[in-house]
């Protein structure tokens, strides 16, 4: 017989047997501050009387789930932080495109209109400097006499071969050298290219540009915008 409403077996609710209507929270599976809290009450509760825990074993307990929660939200921090750089990134490289930039290489694109143009980094003063270009078959089509200089020079080539024919416009390799010490030294050369399209990599690959006639470069290796 039942008795105000309760059925035959009045402790069913002890078994979790009754159903609620309302919203459960759910478990998330995550150890929460006040769950680390109640657990380290019960622990203190239960703990042997005679072998009590250390106020030092305490302490750390509580410093440990401080470091474990501190990196999690550190690393929420970064991941933050490296999608706002993506996006600086992508805004950076958008102003590229059209641009001209300098970059470390020994070859070049050459067009009617702009010619050829770099840079050469005189380590040592030379008073003979001068930049030979290549064809694609490697056959010398241009020699440029510079003479004396030092440090950072600029050197352009209008795309006329050493007998005043104007070469096809394309890829072209080109050489800087000069005597120091009695010697033929070889320098390093940069040239200058057009910025045709950007592409923003993700993690550590950071920005490409890719420029026309050449390829892809790292934006790393930029060494100048134009």
């Amino acid at each position: 017989m039942a008795v105000n409403g309760v059925g035959d077996n009045p402790y069913a609710f002890l078994n979790g047997q009754t159903s609620s209507t309302g919203n459960e929270a759910k478990d998330t599976g995550e150890l929460a501050l006040e769950d680390f809290m109640s657990l380290m009450t019960t622990q203190l509760k239960n703990q042997d009387p005679l072998k009590p825990m250390e106020s030092g074993d305490f302490l750390g307990q509580i410093a440990s789930f401080g470091t474990v929660s501190g990196i999690a939200d550190l690393q929420d921090s970064f991941s933050s932080f490296a999608k706002a750089m993506q996006s600086d990134q992508a805004l950076q490289g958008s102003s590229l495109v059209g641009r001209s930039v300098l970059v470390p290489s020994s070859i070049g694109y050459m067009s009617p209109d702009s010619g050829l143009t770099g840079q050469i980094n005189v380590a040592e003063p030379v008073s003979d400097l001068k930049v030979t270009v290549y064809n694609e078959a490697g056959v010398a089509v241009k020699t440029i006499e510079m003479g004396g200089a030092s440090g950072y020079t600029n050197f352009s080539w209008d795309g006329f071969d050493d007998n005043g024919n104007a070469m096809p416009e394309g890829i072209y390799q080109f050489k800087a050298t000069g005597t120091v010490d009695g010697e033929n030294t070889a320098f390093a050369t940069a040239t200058i290219a057009k910025v045709s399209s950007v592409l923003v990599g993700s993690g550590s690959q950071g920005l490409t540009v890719n420029l026309a006639g050449i390829g892809s470069v790292p934006f790393s290796e930029v060494q100048e915008i134009i």
